[in-house]
């Protein structure tokens, strides 16, 4: 009689194996198991991920940036690896196991990274480069074989040590007994969670403030140094320095009155002001205190 999990590993092992099928298969048996977390681990990469903040951390790709000139084609395009713009270094990979596998196949080396349009248009003000219309993320598909070998181990990884607790399965089915030692077994599969891109951080993403809570003594010190920037910040448009001033005041009022989801609303408005106005010592400041208060 077939030994599930046995079968499960030899499958791990086998170099031309369907990333499809190995994912389908171990589902199948987290759920025999009722092994809750290695069921939504699957899920996830069977059907691919829907939201940043659940991307773990194997599933970003390192980016190189290109820029589309009328005259020359697409030429390299440098992003600064330090500062805000260095999170526009790493791309996160929302694709299921199926569709990176089918990226596999075709014929290009090369895959591309989708920029957004609002992001594309502040890169290209910045950049004082003639003639720039588009700018794009480029990474070589061997960082999706990375992706796919990191998801295969982590499931040889569980399978091992299913076996090293007498659960292997029988004939496509396992008794009360390994499922009881499944029950009780540790599985610990994503760890880390990486942070959040550009964009989503310092727009549309939701923030959990860490257990060790909201330090409004902290934000009170980033206050002083936003308002001391500000004021030595030159050849600002008026408009520009009016809102970031007006958001910096609202923000020293959400501190006096303790409100953690404004504060935070506000540190988002600044840091994205601060950004499109050239400030960077602003933008990059506020952008590392909101990461740093990201559950």
């Amino acid at each position: 009689m077939a030994k599930l999990v046995i079968e499960l590993q030899k499958e791990c092992l086998n170099t031309n194996c369907s990333f499809s099928d190995l994912c389908q298969k171990a589902y199948f048996i987290a759920r025999k198991l009722n092994q809750d977390e290695m069921i939504e681990f699957l899920k996830k990469e069977i059907y691919g991920y829907k939201n940043l903040k659940d991307l773990p951390d194997y599933r970003y790709v390192d980016l190189i940036y290109k820029a589309f000139n009328p005259y020359h084609g697409w030429i390299p395009f440098q992003i600064p690896s330090q500062g805000v713009f260095s999170r526009l270094l790493k791309g996160p990979i929302f694709l299921s196991v199926g569709e990176m596998q089918d990226f596999l196949n075709a014929d290009d080396s090369i895959l591309n990274s989708a920029v957004p349009l609002e992001l594309q248009q502040e890169l290209i003000k910045r950049s004082n480069m003639p003639f720039i219309t588009e700018i794009k993320g480029v990474f070589s598909k061997t960082q999706l074989v990375r992706i796919l070998d990191v998801i295969k181990n982590r499931i040889l990884d569980w399978a091992i040590k299913l076996e090293k607790e007498g659960i292997c399965g029988n004939d496509y089915e396992f008794t009360e007994h390994e499922k009881e030692i499944a029950k009780n077994m540790t599985v610990i599969i994503n760890g880390n969670v990486n942070g959040s891109n550009i964009i989503d951080s310092m727009t549309n993403s939701s923030v959990t403030v860490n257990n060790n809570g909201f330090d409004f003594e902290a934000l009170k010190q980033l206050v002083t140094k936003i308002e001391a920037d500000l004021e030595n910040a030159k050849n600002i448009e008026v408009d520009k320095s009016r809102f970031l001033k007006e958001q910096t005041t609202l923000l020293k009022k959400s501190i006096e009155e303790k409100n953690e989801t404004s504060a935070i609303d506000l540190l988002k408005n600044i840091a994205t002001g601060a950004i499109s106005s050239g400030i960077w010592s602003v933008g990059s400041m506020v952008s590392s205190y909101i990461s740093s208060i990201m559950g």
